[in-house]
């Protein structure tokens, strides 16, 4: 997965070095092979210098908070997001299902991501035996959650791929 996305980074910065205007553009896909190789600066930078609604950048933004712990701007993310990536449901009404599956798909990613956060802070510190057999409770009955909502999604590489990146990316954060 790293290599890949390394790869990505130097095909995106070789692109952008030719143009310089596709910035915008190509500002998700940077984001997002920074995010999965851990360089969080350059998904700082990015975020602060590119003012996009791409669902990428949108999830950048929820990635930086929760990489920061603080539980007020998790929160003001998280609801932005919704928002934002909820629009697309709403205009596409009750029959547009296909035509909104990618939305609910980011609405999805996001929910697992506050479960990840809230699974992962809330796990009790310690050694002591009666510490680890919660806390293996709590991971167990946090896999079993992300399992059975895996299983909802289409069994595809495009709709699979995306929401098990995140989640690694999730984990390593805590």
């Amino acid at each position: 997965m790293n290599a890949s996305s390394d790869t990505l980074r130097t095909h995106v910065a070789g692109v952008l070095t030719r143009h310089p205007d596709w910035e915008t553009t190509l500002a998700p896909f940077q984001a997002e092979s920074a995010w999965m190789v851990g360089a969080w600066d350059d998904v700082q930078r990015l975020v602060e210098r590119i003012d996009s609604q791409s669902s990428s950048m949108i999830m950048a933004r929820i990635l930086l908070a929760m990489r920061t712990g603080n539980a007020t701007s998790i929160a003001e993310s998280v609801s932005q997001a919704r928002s934002i990536l909820g629009a697309p449901i709403t205009a596409a009404g009750v029959k547009g299902y296909r035509r909104s599956y990618e939305a609910v798909l980011d609405l999805h990613l996001i929910h697992e991501l506050e479960l990840i956060y809230s699974a992962t802070c809330s796990l009790p510190p310690g050694s002591q035996d009666s510490m680890r057999q919660e806390r293996r409770r709590a991971i167990a009955e946090l896999s079993k959650t992300l399992s059975s909502r895996l299983n909802i999604t289409l069994p595809t590489f495009r709709s699979r791929e995306p929401l098990l990146s995140m989640r690694r990316t999730a984990f390593s954060l805590s």
